[in-house]
This record gives structure tokens, sequence and C-alpha cells, in this order.
């Protein structure tokens, strides 16, 4: 396994460097996930990089956002400098700059950031058909996931080994976005899910009902090895360059075979930097996380100090062989390589005939002083005349020159190819009307919803699921009968299940919520990629159409004029009109935590913040346990301004606890509103990002 160090800083980035890091994933000034970190500027960049050559680590740079379509241009463009100056690749989220990025820069080394959400054999084998070259793992897969998809696949694998876990599935989550208007996927998450919150009451002092454990596998990396992951993936580009320094060395020292004494004595140590909940091991054996955990990070200023030291003392340095050939007659020739990566060699004046013959072992020595150079040497050798001789002010000349050209070759600058015609995107007019999609819980929910004239009825993938299916097998015709998936179900017995429903005969299609339903829903008359599959720009809708999606439904966080942007271009996009966001899926569930799981009906909790919002939990039993969201405290409805939109291909209608008789209510308005009829505003109902953008 190879060891990848986070660094939100140039000095982070050189405290991985100095503490053994085999790579290190840092971002730029924009486009990146950790937005509130110090990152790095275009000259800090091409330092950086060229930093990472001479390392030898390998830099993967960050530009794991959802970008609009205004931003796109200049995402590409900041793609073409960091190809340009050496990037060896760029972790990427959203289907539109990947669609771009291959098509523009198809040499350029693409990983699928852990926002896509890759948990199962699907999501793996779909980066790997899209062309990707490693998938970060959702930190919910388990060993026994990682092992199924290792075997299946051929993509290299990287998971998450050490740092903080968020409480939603792969820190896909809009609890800062729908609460603040600060996006997690946009890279400003404020981090709601670690202030109080309790369960069905208000927060007292100690209530942390979403501020999870953080994660530390220092002691289980063998299984981590066996299981398949390629990468081993360190969390922190918020943190300080002394916990980098030392979170880099103890999991390098664990790599490199310490024993059990010294790996408690590291892992004390990071504890005394940071602990949020003691280090758990996540989900890899299953769910070993707990909730209410609360940061603490006051270590000792002696700590800091030695810490400091350790990464902005001397530079570690790269071993290199040397090779001097000092023949008369021919000029002096000084051949250096670092292993594996370059190699030079200078000419410099022939050396002349020696009064007094010198030790070939002197010469060897002499340039084996390698000084303020990034370099040690690892050999020396010679092919020595004994009657040559060379001044030693010419022998440090050829070794400083032969440094400096090492140092060059170290060095990756590259052309990026020309830049191609931009896709004539006509907009293309919709003859068809716009159909309702109505997504409901259970078998009383699905007829009201067909009665009222909905075109399509999903029901959500239950262990009851099957039973309604068979049941609903009437509604079928006058309305499509779909299947509404999970945003995840990591690879197990559930996926399985899963599967079987979806080709079971007993539905039209599938609404998809997870990038590698894409191809679990492969063969179905009708497939949805739904609002968690992030469409957030045309070339997203472009990217999922073309994986066979007949109907994309835009992402909830974009605002009036960034879905008209979209609909401008007619893709068959949707859009969601009323219903509670599901803010986060939950693989751990505090309702279990607290109070065990009898008697709990899937509906009835919610989680209460300290103003008093009330966040209800929704669980749905499946193969591997429950699947439990969180859901907005309102209700987004929209359903009144449709009219100020070009016509959607489908709205979206989400039903949690309403009654039938509401159900129908609100399909008729929907369908009053989308015939011109003015409709009336929502009376308990948030109008979510229609005018407020997320940053």
């Amino acid at each position: 396994m190879l060891l990848l160090s986070p660094a939100g800083s140039p000095e982070s980035l050189r405290a991985a460097l100095q503490s053994g890091a085999d790579g290190v994933y840092f971002g730029g000034a924009a486009f990146n996930a950790r937005r509130g970190a110090a990152n790095f500027d275009e000259n800090a960049m091409l330092k950086a990089l060229d930093a990472c050559r001479l390392y030898g680590a390998r830099s993967f740079i960050t530009m794991n956002t959802l970008l609009t379509d205004r931003e796109l241009p200049a995402a590409l463009a900041y793609a073409r400098f960091l190809y340009e100056a050496g990037a060896d690749a760029l972790i990427v989220q959203d289907l539109g700059l990947i669609h771009l990025l291959q098509r523009e820069l198809p040499d350029f080394s693409l990983h699928a950031s852990t926002q896509l959400g890759v948990c199962d054999i699907p999501g793996a084998r779909l980066m790997q058909e899209l062309g990707l070259k490693c998938a970060v793992l959702a930190r919910e897969v388990g060993l026994d996931g990682i092992r199924a998809i290792h075997a299946a696949v051929d993509i290299p694998l990287e998971a998450f080994a050490h740092g903080a876990l968020c409480m939603s599935f792969s820190g896909a989550c809009l609890l800062s976005s729908m609460a603040g208007e600060r996006s997690g996927n946009r890279g400003t998450c404020a981090q709601p899910c670690r202030k109080r919150m309790a369960l069905s009451r208000k927060p007292g002092p100690e209530d942390y009902a979403l501020s999870l454990s953080d994660l530390c596998m220092l002691e289980h990396l063998d299984d981590l090895a066996s299981a398949g992951v390629c990468w081993l993936k360190l969390e922190g580009r918020m943190k300080r360059p002394e916990y980098v320094t030392a979170v880099t060395a103890a999991y390098r020292a664990a790599l490199d075979g310490a024993n059990a004494k010294e790996l408690a004595t590291h892992k004390q140590r990071l504890l005394a930097l940071f602990d949020r909940g003691g280090g758990k091991t996540g989900y890899f054996y299953g769910d070993h996380a707990i909730t209410g955990c609360v940061a603490e990070a006051t270590p000792a200023a002696a700590l800091l100090r030695e810490l400091a030291q350790s990464y902005a003392g001397e530079n570690r340095r790269q071993p290199i062989s040397l090779h001097l050939t000092l023949r008369l007659g021919e000029p002096a020739r000084l051949k250096i390589t670092a292993a594996g990566r370059a190699s030079v060699s200078v000419e410099g004046p022939a050396p002349e005939r020696a009064e007094k013959p010198q030790s070939a072992a002197r010469y060897l020595e002499q340039l084996r002083k390698l000084g303020d150079t990034p370099f040690i040497a690892a050999s020396c050798t010679g092919e020595i005349d004994e009657d040559a001789y060379l001044p030693v002010r010419s022998l440090n000349e050829l070794r400083r020159r032969a440094c400096e050209a090492l140092i060059e070759a170290l060095r990756l600058r590259r052309k990026a190819p020309q830049a191609q015609p931009a896709e004539n995107l006509v907009p293309a007019p919709r003859n068809e009307p716009t159909q309702i999609l109505a997504l409901v819980r259970n078998e009383a929910q699905a007829r009201a919803a067909a009665a009222a004239g909905a075109e399509m009825v999903a029901l959500e993938a239950s262990l009851q699921a099957e039973a309604a299916l068979n049941a609903l097998q009437d509604l079928r015709g006058p309305a499509r009968l779909l299947l509404a998936l999970p945003t995840a179900a990591p690879q197990g017995k559930e996926t399985a299940r899963l599967e079987g429903l979806l080709h079971s005969g007993l539905v039209d299609g599938a609404v998809a919520a997870n990038i590698g339903q894409a191809l679990m829903t492969e063969g179905l008359a009708l497939r949805i990629a739904g609002t968690q599959l992030n469409a957030f720009n045309t070339e997203s809708v472009h990217s999922l159409k073309s994986m066979g999606f007949a109907e994309v439904m835009l992402s909830v966080e974009l605002t009036k004029a960034q879905m008209r942007d979209i609909l401008a271009v007619d893709y068959a996009s949707g859009i969601s009109a009323y219903g509670r966001a599901q803010l986060m899926q939950l693989f751990h569930c505090p309702r279990k935590e607290a109070r065990g799981c009898g008697g709990c009906t899937g509906v009835g909790d919610y989680l209460e913040d300290e103003a008093g919002r009330r966040f209800p939990l929704s669980s749905v039993k499946g193969a591997d346990g429950c699947l439990v969201r969180l859901l907005n405290c309102l209700p987004t409805d929209i359903t009144d301004y449709l009219a100020q939109l070009p016509r959607p291909g489908l709205v979206l209608l989400a039903f949690y606890e309403e009654e039938p008789s509401e159900v129908s209510r609100l399909i008729a308005r929907a369908k009053a509103a989308l015939a011109g009829e003015a409709v009336e505003p929502p009376a308990n109902a948030t109008r979510g990002h229609w005018s407020r953008a997320v940053e």
C-alpha cells in the first residue's frame, strides 16, 4: 500500500513530504472541497508540484466540487494549468467536469472523489468504464465490501484510514446548504453536524447527535492491504502542519513494520494532538462508530515544538547514485541517477596527466559532499585512470551542474493539447407534456398518486417493497411503476436484493440515487437519474444521459437562474418541486444508539437543533440493516413558481408522512401550475435555493 497525506498549506505539504508520504493531495484557491484551508495559489502550486517530484511523491490535486455552467470554463482552464505544471492526477466529483476533461486532456489521470459515492461493484466498474484511474471509496464500505469490489474490477482502490468521518454517506450532505447556504458539495461546509443536536428533544450541553467519532486504522493496516486497498488516505487538509507530520509519520512507521509498542506511542501522540472519540474503526468491521464526540485539540507546547522542528529542519534528502568517468584524452563525465525516476550526465574539461597520481577514493570522497543539495549519495562509483588529474574546483563544478540538471529533469512540465471546439448544444424544444413523478413510501400514497394523475409513481426500496409492488401491479398502464433506490447500499446482501427487485418484472424502471446504479439499472425500460446524482450543469446532464438515463433530475442546490441555464438546452431535465430534501443518509442510527431498535416504525423521531428546528428521521429497512435519512425541517415547495422556468421533462413531488388526501391535493396543485393556472403559495415550506445561491 502507498501512503497519501493531506496538505492544506505549503507548510503542511513540507510536513507530509518530510515525514515519508508516497503521495500528497491538496487544492488550489478554488474548485476544491476545502476552500477554508490556506491552499495554494498558482506560484505556490508550481513550487508544491516541483517539491513532490523532487521527493518522489505523487501529487493529487483536488478539483472535487460541483460546478455551475458559468464556472466550467474557468475550471477547465485551471485544469490545463495543472496539467502543464506536472500534477499527477485530479480528484474530481462533477460528472460534467469529468466529461470535459476527458475530451480536452485525455491523458490526464482522473480519480473519483469519495463524494461520487462509489460503494459497490457497479460503481467501481462504472468508474473504470469512464476511464478514471482510481476510485476513492465511500468511508461506509466495509472490508468485505472492499474485497468484493477489488476481486471484480481492475481499477485501483483508495480508502480513508484516519481522520474525520462525516455522519452522512460519503460526505453527500445538504444540511449546511439548506441551513446556512454553505454547501459541502461546493467546498464551504459550515459543519452544523458538529453542533448540538438531540434525539426528539431540545439539545442539552452534552448532546451532539450527529458528531461522529474519528477514524483510526493504524493497527489494522494488514487488513486493508489484504482487502485490496492500493492508496491509504489520511484526512486532515484543515489541520495544522504538526498534525500532518504526526499522522504521516505514524502511518509511515506502521507501513514500514513498526511493532505494537511503537504504534501505541504513535497513536498516543496523535490523540494528544487531536482527539474526537478516541479513534475508532468506523465501518470497516461493521458499525463501530459513536456519536456525541467533541473535538479536543489542546496539545502541549513541547509536543508542537518537537513536531514543528521535525518538518521545518533539514530537508529529507533523496538518495542518488553517482558515477564518475576520468579518462585521459576524454571529457570528464559525471552521471547521477535518482532510481526509477531520472538520470542525467554532464561533461567537463578533460583531466590532465597527474604529476603525482591521485587515488580514485579521493575523487569519490569529494563527490559525496553534496552540501545543500536535496540529495544524498546512496552509491558513488568511478572509472578513473590512475594518472588522471582533475582539480577539485572542476570536480565541484561538475557535481553542481549535474545536480541542477537532475533537479530540472525531475521537474515535470508538459504541453496541454490544443483546446477542442465547444460542443454545439442546440436548444431542443420539448413537444411532450411535462410528467409528474411521485416518490412515495407506501401503497396508500402510491394509489393516491396514481389516482390523482401522476404519470410515474416511484416506491422506495424497503424490505416491504416486493409485497407492495405485487399489490400495485394494477396501476401499471395508466402510470408507470418505478423503484426509488437508496442513496447508497454498500456492497453486500442489500446490493443483491436491489438487483433482484429491479429485474423482477414488477417495475417499469427505477430512480437512481447513486452513480453505481447507472449500471445496476441497465436493461430497464425507464431509468431516471435522481437529485442525489447532483446534475449541477449542462455537461453533467449530458454525461448522465450518455449513461442511458432517459430523464435527469437537477440538483436541489441550484437557483432559478442556474436551472434556467440548463433547461434552456434541453436534455430531458427534471426539477424537484415539492418534498422534504434528504439532507443526509445515515449508516449510523442515532435512535438505535440512544434507545435501541425496539418499537421503531421508521418514522416519528427527529433531531432538534439549538434553534428549535426539527429534522425528521426516516428509516428504510434493508437486507443489511436500516438506512436512515435525515430530512429537512420543512418541505421545499416551488410548485407555484413553475411557470417561471422553461418547461421541464419531469416534476418531482416527494412524499414523507403526507396522508393520501394530501398527496392527491399536492399533485392536483402541481398539474394546475403546469397548465398555467395560478396556484396558492405554500403555507409552511421553504423555497430552498430558488433565490439563494450556495457558496
